[in-house]
């Protein structure tokens, strides 16, 4: 059922899906339990859900596949993601950045990037990139731009309270552990980026995001689909925030030109 319901989102077909649990019945507690859990997410009520998913579920149906679907998704809108918006938000954009897109949505929000963070984690206990379904990829590369762009928000644009959308902080002054976040975000969107379709993003976004993409590797010198945070480097933490303060791929004003060699040094 949850597969359904990550499918109509991306899809853009989520007014189709409002009655998706409605022909769901069943006499066993945990079927109960999820079903309660479900009309929580459509409530939008995502901390009681994940609350009846982490301490009133068994930990035998904890472990099922539509159990930890339903948890990453409740752990997703918890981090500020509404699927319907934040889609369709970069289907219709015509112009911006890579950053500057997945960022944008959550200007004036409260955001819990951590959350999203949770939600990837989660998505990864079912399985790697390689052998998920593609609804699944595209749910994962979907929050993993909500992680990069929540945390860019709450880090850059600080004034006033959730943001107004200019930028007043030093991305370059980044926190290891907020720049972490966007690293990881940024590796989980990368790494399942082939799940989402010119139709589903619009071209301007899907260029943008592969455009930001290209770079990061360009410049690391490897590859930025980075999901484990053991393996996250300095070097790599610098790469991030120059791509950052670069006007064509972040929310800074360094002018690169598309030229790679002008992203390192970005940051002072």
């Amino acid at each position: 059922m949850i597969k359904w319901i990550l499918r109509c989102i991306i899809i853009f077909t989520v007014s189709s899906c409002s009655n998706v649990f409605e022909d769901v019945a069943s006499s066993d507690p945990d079927t109960l339990l999820l079903i309660e859990a479900k009309d929580a997410i459509n409530a939008l009520n995502y901390s009681g859900a994940i609350t009846i998913l982490t301490t009133q579920v068994s930990a035998s149906s904890q472990a099922k596949l539509e159990f930890k679907e339903a948890l990453a998704s409740a752990y997703a809108g918890q981090c500020g993601l509404n699927f319907a918006s934040f889609v369709n938000g970069l289907a219709s954009a015509t112009s911006g950045s890579a950053f500057r897109l997945v960022m944008n949505p959550f200007v004036g929000v409260v955001v819990d990037s951590p959350s999203c963070l949770q939600s990837l984690n989660l998505m990864e206990t079912i399985g790697t990139t390689e052998s998920r379904t593609t609804n699944q990829n595209a749910f994962v590369s979907v929050v993993g731009m909500v992680l990069m762009g929540s945390q860019t928000r709450v880090s850059s644009d600080v004034t006033p309270t959730n943001g107004d959308g200019t930028i007043d902080a030093d991305v370059c002054a980044m926190s290891n552990d907020d720049i972490d976040r966007v690293i990881l975000g940024f590796g989980f969107m990368s790494k399942n980026f082939s799940a989402l379709s010119t139709a589903q993003l619009g071209s301007t976004s899907q260029t943008s995001i592969t455009d930001s993409i290209t770079q990061c590797s360009a410049v690391a010198g490897s590859t930025c689909e980075i999901i484990d945070p053991a393996e996250i480097t300095d070097p790599l933490r610098d790469v991030m925030r120059d791509l950052l303060n670069t006007i064509e791929y972040g929310v800074g004003s360094v002018v690169t030109n598309g030229d790679p060699l002008l992203i390192p040094g970005a940051c002072p």
